[in-house]
């Protein structure tokens, strides 16, 4: 059985997506950038231009507030808590 301290339970809730990203054995020294990178892999998503010349971007929120800061860890974001819970957010910028 995983260590409680060194494993962490992450959640990414998306909605456009049935059911949300799980990852019962997180690495806490994962960072926000490795995990957003992750997250939209399995959601099959990706940054950048669209076909229509908009500009897709995603942020992930704790609560409500946006992680800006892609070196923060998981561990700190979780701040001792075994479950995080997270939500993928969707912006299209006019092109």
């Amino acid at each position: 059985m995983a260590n409680p301290h060194t494993q962490l339970h992450v959640v990414v809730h998306y909605a456009a997506a049935e059911q949300p990203f799980n990852d019962h054995d997180a690495d806490p020294a994962e960072t926000v950038g490795a995990l957003k990178a992750r997250v939209l892999a399995a959601f099959h998503l990706t940054e950048g231009n669209l076909p229509d010349g908009n500009v897709a971007q995603y942020t992930l929120y704790l609560q409500k507030d946006p992680l800006e800061n892609m070196d923060k860890t998981l561990g700190e974001l979780a701040a001792g808590h075994p479950v995080l819970q997270l939500k993928l957010s969707q912006q299209i910028v006019q092109g």
